[in-house]
Parts: C-alpha cells; sequence; structure tokens
C-alpha cells in the first residue's frame, strides 16, 4: 500500500518517522509531506533521520485570516504534489490542509490526534476523516463533540512509539557544552495557535512565560545551565537575551532529557517525553490533559502546575528529586502500547492493509 503521511510539527515529525519505519517494515511505501514552521523543527528533525519529506506551504502564525489563505495555498500545493504520488490513503494528525486535500480527491484517511483542546482543528478534519485513532486517556467522546467518525483507541500515548526501544547517547551533550545532570530544559508554549488565542486572548501571541520562569530562577541562584526551546522566532529573540542554550538545530532531545536534571515545558509532548524517559517533569500547560495524566497514573515523574507563578519553586523541588528507576521505568513502558497497534486496527477495520 502506498501511504501519505503529514508530519507538521516537531512531535509529528518524530510520530511519522517512527510510524513510516513501522509501516514499511510492514511491506508499505510511505510519502511524507510537511511545512515549514516557524522555528520548530519539524523539517529538521525529518532531516537528522534522513527521512525523505516534501516540504510544502508556509505556516499563517497567529492572524486567522493569515491562517486561511496560507492553508488555501498550501492545499493548492498539495494537491500537485499529491496527485503524482497517488497514494491508497492519508494517515496525519489533524491537519486541515491534508484532510481537506484527500477528502477532495476521493483518498480515505485516518487521523491520529491527542489534542481535543484544540477545538478548530478537530471541526475541520475529524469528520473528513474515515477513522480516528487515540490513546484510550482520552474518551472517544471528547473527539465525538467536534466530528462523526469511526473511533480506534490504543492503551498507552503517543510519544511511547518512539521512547520504547530508545538508547540514550551522550553525545548531545558534548555538542552543547553541557555536563550530565547539570542542567534543566525547558519548552515555550504555542501562544500562536488558536485555542491558546481563545483561551488567552490578552497574552500577545509569540510571548512565552518561559522568560519569567527563567528570570525567577536566576534570582534562585540555581546553579544548573537552562537549555531552552523555543515555538517562534519572536520566543527566540527574547530568549537569546537570557543566559540560556538555545540548540541552532535538530538534535537529540530524548538523549538530552533522558541526562537532565529536569525539565519543565508549557506544552504537553515534551514533558511526556521526558518524564518518561525518567526526568522529573513539569507541564504548566493552562488545561489539565488526559493523555498526561494517564503518563501520571502509571507511575512516571511528571507533574502539573498550570499557574506559572508556582513553577519556579516546583522546578526546585523536582531538582531535589531521584530519576526513576530504570528497572521500573522499562516496566511501565512494556505495560504500554503504541498508536502502530491502534493504526493496524482501523486499517484492518476499513480493510485497508
Amino acid at each position: 500500500m502506498k501511504i501519505w503521511l503529514e508530519a507538521l510539527t516537531g512531535k509529528q515529525a518524530m510520530l511519522f518517522h517512527h510510524l513510516a519505519n513501522k509501516l514499511e517494515e510492514s511491506g508499505h511505501t510511505v510519502f511524507i509531506t510537511s511545512r515549514p514552521y516557524d522555528i520548530d523543527r519539524s523539517n529538521s528533525n525529518l532531516d537528522r533521520y534522513n527521512r525523505a519529506h516534501l516540504s510544502i506551504g508556509e505556516y499563517g502564525g497567529a492572524s486567522l485570516k493569515d491562517k486561511l489563505i496560507k492553508g488555501s495555498e498550501r492545499i493548492i500545493e498539495l494537491t500537485e504534489a499529491v496527485v503524482k504520488y497517488n497514494p491508497d490513503i492519508l494517515i496525519s494528525f489533524p491537519s486541515p490542509d491534508a484532510f481537506r486535500t484527500a477528502f477532495g480527491l476521493g483518498i480515505p484517511s485516518i487521523q491520529i490526534n491527542d489534542t481535543p483542546h484544540a477545538i478548530a482543528v478537530g471541526k475541520l478534519t475529524i469528520s473528513l476523516s474515515n477513522a480516528l485513532v487515540h490513546s484510550n486517556a482520552v474518551l472517544s467522546a471528547e473527539f465525538g463533540k467536534l466530528g462523526v467518525t469511526r473511533f480506534f483507541p490504543y492503551d498507552g500515548v503517543d510519544e511511547i512509539l518512539w521512547i520504547k526501544d530508545f538508547k540514550p547517547n551522550k553525545d548531545v551533550l558534548g555538542k552543547l557544552s553541557i555536563k550530565e545532570r547539570n542542567y534543566i530544559v525547558v519548552r515555550c508554549e504555542e501562544s500562536k495557535a488558536a485555542y491558546f488565542q481563545k483561551m488567552y486572548p490578552s497574552v500577545k501571541p509569540g510571548s512565552t512565560i518561559v522568560i519569567d520562569v527563567i528570570n525567577r530562577l536566576n534570582e534562585a541562584d540555581i546553579d544548573l545551565d537552562i537549555i531552552a526551546f523555543p515555538r517562534y522566532k519572536e520566543q527566540e529573540k527574547e530568549l537569546l537575551k537570557m543566559n540560556v542554550i538555545i540548540p541552532d538545530a535538530s538534535i537529540d532531545t530524548l538523549s538530552l532529557f533522558y541526562y537532565a536534571k529536569a525539565a519543565m515545558t508549557a506544552g504537553g509532548t515534551m514533558g511526556r517525553e521526558a518524564a518518561m524517559l525518567g526526568t522529573p517533569t513539569l507541564y504548566s500547560f493552562p488545561l489539565e490533559l488526559a493523555v498526561s495524566s494517564y503518563v501520571i497514573k502509571k507511575g512516571f515523574p511528571l507533574v502539573h502546575t498550570p499557574d506559572h507563578l508556582t513553577v519556579p519553586e516546583v522546578i526546585i523541588k523536582l531538582i531535589n528529586t531521584p530519576r526513576m528507576s530504570e528497572e521500573i521505568r522499562q516496566k511501565r513502558m512494556a505495560e504500554m502500547e503504541t498508536p502502530f497497534e491502534g493504526v493496524l486496527r482501523a486499517l484492518d477495520n476499513l480493510q485497508l492493509q
């Protein structure tokens, strides 16, 4: 089967590269489309894995008008590329561009989704999907509020697909001139995302609470290096004024998390990654994320701190918290399914294998 995959963010690049490996091992061929997304490294993650992909279009940013225009232009470009490849099916996170293109060309589609709070893209994509694969941490009914399709839950979270068999490598420490357990990792929020702007209309798009967090950590005289991952150029510009290290290209973030003293993210993916790698981690996303709660319930060292004013004191506590036992970590991961199992069930049910 010829399968089209769409990866628009760094997380999606990780997911679909490893999903592509599994699909190729099963005898399928894959074609990956991506899109430049400020500095969020979707393309460079794929490049780091030597994964062939076609980068198409532009990100529309925070403006609803620009999102619509750039998305419409990208659909036209995608159509030309996809017609040439002639795939049997699309498998993607909720990309309105990809699902609209697939629907218009009569291509069946499977969606993978762990963000029911992303209402706009959910409404634009779920009903266009033939199936939706999701962690059973999220009730199918939560996605059902946004659209009608067939649901295929699996017992795990997306990130387990690329963490389960991961082996850490200390080379990344040398590249950044840092020492094992002598640094923390921080990740900025998606302040241009439609859901974020709806929740916080007073927050300037492209800003980040990480600036305040770093300032307070510096005031507390925490003698650790800070590795920062901005999502947008505006965030990067502000962080460059701080005493932090910002990788200038895609790096082995999993090894970086594994050897970190602690981690903090204003989103969800990197928080789950770090915690499932055994590193004490907090996520400050304003909502409780069901998939992150699942990771917490499984016993991984992840805490939710939605009030960013209390983040520095929680990080200080985490810095003094031992990392998770490797034996226990491996046991917990072995108990979990990956989204690949959900995709296989969806393909079988749709009779598309």
